[in-house]
């Protein structure tokens, strides 16, 4: 048995609407695209106001300062070095909690009413499918893959069909939100002033 079929079937494909105000379509593409770039907004604006960026900036820096040193005397086997930056290392750990439970705070706000909308209010408003992928082989839980074809134009009892899937390729509603906040997030990120340092 596909396992990404029965995930599809348990999680997404249940609550979506057959005749939508906006079927598969370009235009139903386009309008999906603009609400995920405006909820993406509206996050970018939420963290901006719940959490201190350029104190989180300034604390992200620092430990990437410190990994590079760390790193560095560790190399060269300078004992005193790394027995220097080892006194500093709970600090940088609590300032890296710090961060982290400022990035969670925005996120627990906004998380829950957005997937709730993407799982539950947008299908009936898109169906379950908004756009086709010209990426071949399918992506798993992205995009509708033969298997989900096949099983999805065939029909329940009641007349309608038991999936949303209708052409390989096709991108489910999810799958094309997640695909546009990736593309659009560093872009927004920059314009609103909230983009914070890499700390890889």
């Amino acid at each position: 048995m596909d396992f990404s079929l029965v995930i599809m079937q348990l999680f997404f494909s249940t609550h979506y609407s057959e005749n939508p105000p906006f079927p598969f379509s370009f235009s139903s593409m386009i309008v999906a695209a603009l609400i995920a770039i405006g909820l993406n907004v509206a996050f970018a604006m939420l963290r901006k106001k719940t959490t201190d960026i350029e104190k989180m900036s300034k604390i992200m820096k620092e430990s990437v300062e410190f990994r590079k040193q760390m790193m560095a005397a560790v190399k060269k086997q300078d004992k005193e070095q790394i027995a220097e930056l080892k006194k500093k290392q709970a600090y940088v750990n609590k300032m890296n909690l710090e961060v982290q439970q400022q990035q969670m705070r925005p996120m627990f706000i906004y998380m829950i009413p957005s997937f709730m909308l993407w799982i539950l209010v947008f299908p009936q408003i898109f169906g379950g499918v908004v756009a086709l992928s010209p990426i071949h082989p399918e992506i798993p839980f992205i995009t509708c893959k033969q298997e989900n074809v096949d099983r999805d134009t065939q029909l329940n009892t009641d007349g309608t069909h038991k999936g949303p899937c209708k052409i390989v390729g096709q991108i489910y509603l999810w799958g094309w939100f997640l695909i546009v906040n990736f593309s659009f997030n560093g872009i927004i990120s920059k314009l609103t002033k909230t983009a914070l340092p890499s700390i890889t």
